[in-house]
C-alpha cells in the first residue's frame, strides 16, 4: 500500500543552507531540498550518523543571502539509505516548524514567492 502524506502548505524546491543546533550543543550544516511555510527537508547521505531522532526538537537557521530565519523545528521523518522509502525519496530529515516569529514567517513567505516567480534558487 502506498502511504499518502497530506501537506498543509505548498512546497517549493530550494537549494539553500541551514544550520542546525541540537539539544546537546551540536552544530551541523545541511542543504535543503524543499521548503514550505510549515517545514523543510534536509539532505544527508547517512541520516543514522546524526544524533537526531523523530521527535527531536532542534534550533534551525535558514540562510537567504544576507538574511536568515531562526526557528524551532521537530524532526518528523527520517529517510535512511537502502530502505524502501529511499528508492523514491532522497535520504535526509523532514522537519516541521513549531516556533517562528512573525518577521521570520514573512521572510519565509517572501522566499517561497520569489522561488515560485523564478527569481531565486
Amino acid at each position: 500500500m502506498t502511504e499518502l502524506r497530506e501537506r498543509g502548505a505548498e512546497r517549493v524546491r530550494v537549494d539553500a543552507f541551514v544550520k542546525i543546533h541540537g539539544d546537546e550543543g551540536q552544530e551541523l550544516v545541511f542543504r535543503t531540498r524543499d521548503l514550505s511555510e510549515q517545514g523543510l527537508f534536509l539532505y544527508t547521505k547517512v541520516a543514522r550518523s546524526y544524533p537526531f531522532k523523530v521527535g527531536s526538537t532542534l534550533s534551525l537557521e535558514l540562510y537567504d543571502y544576507d538574511q536568515h530565519v531562526s526557528c524551532k523545528v521537530v524532526v518528523v521523518r527520517i529517510v535512511e539509505a537502502n530502505t524502501a522509502e529511499s528508492a523514491t525519496a532522497p535520504t535526509g530529515f523532514a522537519v516541521k516548524i513549531v516556533e517562528l516569529g512573525d518577521d521570520a514567517r514573512a521572510l519565509i513567505h517572501s522566499m517561497i514567492e520569489r522561488v515560485k516567480a523564478g527569481e531565486i534558487y
